[in-house]
């Protein structure tokens, strides 16, 4: 796949220039790379093209190339047909989710926009091009939030919540005719169904055993939306002035799990990819009720406030199982990892006392 040409027969460019690697996907299966695109001097004006009015001399975009490897190099080992699998349909969901399902949210939420696609069925190979966030102010990455940062990025999910968000059962009661097809019917990348060779490796425990019954929990929710399905605080990119722009001063990348679910999936994963157990501790009733406060700002106006109460309820009453369902997937695929803490396991063994697993 020669990226260049590619671009410039998509881009209507005349030069392309690579800038550099920004990284390597997971496991070898090709690479994000940022380049340089200098346009053709504008032509007849063509109304199917609209894109093309006023567009700047150059600019610069994101490539992802997905390529994937004839051996994969998994840094845990997981090199499985599922896994590989798993990994393809994720990025054919994440071309689906930018093409047919984000311009939906644009308007209120800072995420990249998708300028070209093209894939090969031979060799499986995707191309996804996409704007530069960095040159659109969303230059900071970060590993530890400050609280401002931490709240900025619960909002952005809120609002993503609350955009997709609809009512699962009873079906006659649907609040809209919700259809996501193309995107994983189930989002996060840690969903059961997805895992068999991590729950197979499971040492024997009240845990394993409840598997299916905190799965299903989950999966039955009166009230579901879209999750984006791997929240982490390294797909957060951050403006210099958060501090005072607060949910617009954060945008969101990687969309390859996203799917149906119910958003304190999202917002507990979050919240364990930047805080400690003893942050946890400290910090999770207070995230709890800004997320929580976010969401009913979102709905409301939208939704009968009998309906958004319900949702609340339901969804608090669902994070412990979150929690749990996160802890299975680390229980399996990688035991000793530091996001399994006092703080995950307290959260299990509710789960597991609720379900009558333990004492």
């Amino acid at each position: 796949m020669n990226i260049e040409q590619l671009l410039c027969e998509t881009l209507s460019c005349e030069k392309v220039i690579k800038l550099g690697k920004l990284q390597t996907l997971w496991s070898g299966y090709g690479e994000i790379a940022r380049f340089m695109v200098h346009y053709l001097p504008e032509g007849p004006y063509d109304s199917s093209r609209d894109d093309l009015i006023n567009r700047p001399a150059s600019q610069t975009v994101i490539v992802k190339h997905i390529a994937p490897p004839t051996q994969s190099c998994h840094p845990h080992q997981w090199d499985t047909e599922v896994s590989h699998q798993r990994k393809m349909r994720s990025y054919q969901v994440e071309l689906n989710w930018y093409r047919d399902f984000a311009r939906r949210c644009q308007e209120v939420l800072n995420l990249p926009q998708l300028l070209a696609a093209d894939q090969d069925t031979e060799t499986q190979e995707m191309l996804l091009v996409m704007s530069d966030l960095d040159a659109q102010g969303f230059d900071q990455r970060r590993i530890n939030l400050t609280q401002a940062e931490l709240y900025a990025c619960i909002e952005w999910l809120a609002r993503f919540h609350a955009m997709f968000a609809y009512e699962a059962f009873p079906k006659e009661d649907a609040l809209d005719d919700a259809s996501y097809d193309g995107l994983w019917p189930i989002g996060t990348y840690w969903h059961l169904a997805t895992r068999p060779d991590e729950l197979e490796v499971m040492t024997d425990s009240p845990l394993k055993n409840a598997t299916e019954a905190i799965d299903a929990r989950l999966n039955q929710a009166r009230f579901q939306t879209l999750v984006h399905g791997d929240a982490k605080v390294a797909n957060f990119c951050f403006h210099k002035e958060v501090e005072s722009l607060g949910v617009n001063g954060v945008a969101a990348v990687d969309f390859q799990y996203v799917g149906a679910g119910i958003g304190v999936k999202d917002f507990i994963y979050l919240l364990g990819s930047c805080l400690d157990e003893a942050q946890l501790v400290t910090i999770y009733d207070a995230a709890c009720s800004h997320y929580f406060k976010s969401l009913k700002q979102q709905l409301s106006g939208r939704w009968a406030a009998e309906q958004i109460e319900a949702l609340v309820a339901e969804w608090s009453d669902l994070l412990p199982f979150a929690w749990a369902d996160f802890e299975r997937f680390l229980a399996g695929w990688q035991p000793q990892h530091h996001k399994r803490n006092g703080f995950s396991q307290d959260m299990t063994q509710r789960v597991l006392k609720a379900l009558g697993s333990v004492r």
